[in-house]
């Protein structure tokens, strides 16, 4: 199928911002509330190092992610042997936490003007621990000393944290640490009112066949509306991700021949109104040469 784009989404992204994507929180106002940004993010940000039709979700690394503008991660772990290693489901990714917070680190010392909003989950039963998964994060924020984590629970102005890391807590702590987003249902769209900031989830990740498309499609829609209304009082977090066994990742991000795709949605909806459009997770995020990351980052400037 083909999609011919508006000629308003094919122009220069950025030109309201800065002219480089790595760069791109420099020329916001760093009195704004993460929550009222327009945020590009990637599902299962590390899930690009395997062939799995159902395990892969990305293809770019995670640092490139980082210098074309992607600013939420969704980093899903294993605690094993009192270490993290790096998970999509009970698939390993032959990376660890260390290579992530490392990474991350090096980022932000070359562009301290960003910040990083990392989500991190428990993924998959503990194997050979003697501590909890809190206590071996905990150990990982002690080891890394070069990178500034933000693990308090109210929402922050940009602000605070540039040249950190904001945690998105999904995994259990017995003391306060990060945003808690514990209370996460499975396959939903969701509110979680107990924290701070208010949020707004949707993460219905079933699609169990092509023609499940557009029922994820309209789930999409409907908190970008919801963003669009919020200004900043709710997080809203809109995954774009979907899979099923006939309907892999790949297929609900770009389609076939007789549906279209997530991306194509997407895109046709931010040429058609550019608005804010809170927290973006894509797969494949550097589809057509990152367009709908650099369209999401363009977003920002409605509101200076």
């Amino acid at each position: 199928m083909c999609f011919a784009y508006p000629e308003v989404f094919l122009r220069a992204a950025l030109t309201d911002l800065t002219a480089s994507p790595a760069d791109w929180m420099s020329a916001i106002d760093g009195s704004r509330s993460l929550s009222a940004l327009t945020l590009p993010g990637s599902h299962d940000t590390c899930a690009y190092t395997v062939d799995d039709r159902l395990a892969r979700t990305q293809r770019a690394t995670l640092d490139a992610q980082l210098h074309q503008g992607i600013r939420v991660l969704d980093i899903r772990c294993r605690h094993e042997r009192d270490r993290l290693a790096i998970h999509h489901g009970g698939i390993a990714l032959g990376l660890s936490f260390d290579d992530v917070a490392r990474t991350c680190g090096q980022f932000l010392a070359g562009h301290p003007s960003e910040c990083i909003v990392m989500s991190v989950k428990d993924e998959w039963p503990a194997l050979d621990c003697t501590r909890t998964f809190a206590a071996t994060f905990a150990w990982y924020v002690e080891r890394h000393t070069d990178v500034r984590w933000h693990l308090a629970s109210e929402l922050p102005r940009l602000k605070a944290v540039r040249g950190g890391i904001v945690l998105l807590r999904r995994f259990a702590s017995d003391e306060p640490l990060g945003i808690d987003l514990t209370d996460w249902p499975d396959n939903a769209t969701f509110d979680i009112d107990h924290v701070a900031t208010p949020f707004s989830i949707q993460d219905q990740f079933r699609v169990p066949v092509p023609a499940s498309i557009p029922h994820k499609w309209r789930a999409i829609d409907s908190l970008l509306d919801l963003a669009a209304d919020a200004g900043g009082a709710r997080w809203v977090i809109n995954f774009c991700s979907g899979t099923g066994m006939a309907a892999p990742p790949a297929v609900v991000a770009f389609g076939d021949t007789q549906h279209r795709g997530i991306h194509e949605q997407l895109a046709e909806r931010l040429a058609a109104r550019l608005q804010p459009c809170g927290t973006m997770l894509l797969d494949f995020c550097d589809w057509n040469g990152w367009r709908l990351v650099h369209a999401l980052i363009d977003c920002n400037s409605l509101q200076e």
